[in-house]
């Protein structure tokens, strides 16, 4: 498999495009399949698991914030996932926020989940890797994690303010 390397400089268009592209693909497709559980399950389902799993007692809100999706589209994943048996709800300390955790079941797919992407997302990722040092793919990764976390902040800024965005016409960003 022969990828490219290049020094190209992109435009916000461009790598806002490579990033769509990327998750597109990476979750492009509903489809349920089977993590090795021997029941299958949506990718969206699977990275909801995981995010809870990798941290415990998280609300609804702060779910939904880290995706960038509404409370109620959350909250409809979780229903549907709550229904499976894989999350369960925590009454909390007196107020509305119900904390989210896996159940046991839940722990399960989100192991088993997690085996089958180092298995299969590693074969992708490992040809990248030969083409790159691991300090460039940390880099990488780095940058990603910050534009991220810079996106969650704008999305929170501009519904906090209800900005409405001027977008040039003529191209240029």
């Amino acid at each position: 498999m022969a990828a490219k390397r290049s020094s190209k400089e992109y435009s916000n268009a461009e790598a806002v495009d490579i990033i769509h592209q990327v998750a597109n693909l990476y979750i492009s497709t509903k489809v349920p399949q089977d993590y090795g559980t021997g029941e299958e399950y949506t990718s969206v389902e699977v990275h909801t698991l995981k995010h809870i799993a990798d941290n415990p007692g998280i609300t609804v809100t702060e779910l939904a914030r880290h995706n960038g999706k509404t409370k109620g589209a959350i909250s409809q994943i979780l229903k549907k996932i709550e229904k499976k048996g894989l999350v369960c709800r925590e009454a909390s300390n007196g107020d509305n926020k119900l904390p989210l955790f896996l159940t046991e079941k839940g722990k399960e797919l989100d192991l088993a989940h997690r085996n089958y992407d180092m298995v299969h997302a590693g074969e992708s990722m490992n040809e990248v890797r030969r083409l790159y040092t691991p300090e460039e793919m940390n880099t990488a990764f780095q940058v990603l994690e910050t534009w991220l976390e810079v996106r969650r902040q704008v999305e929170e800024e501009r519904k906090k303010n209800k900005i409405k965005q001027n977008y040039p016409v003529n191209g240029k960003d």
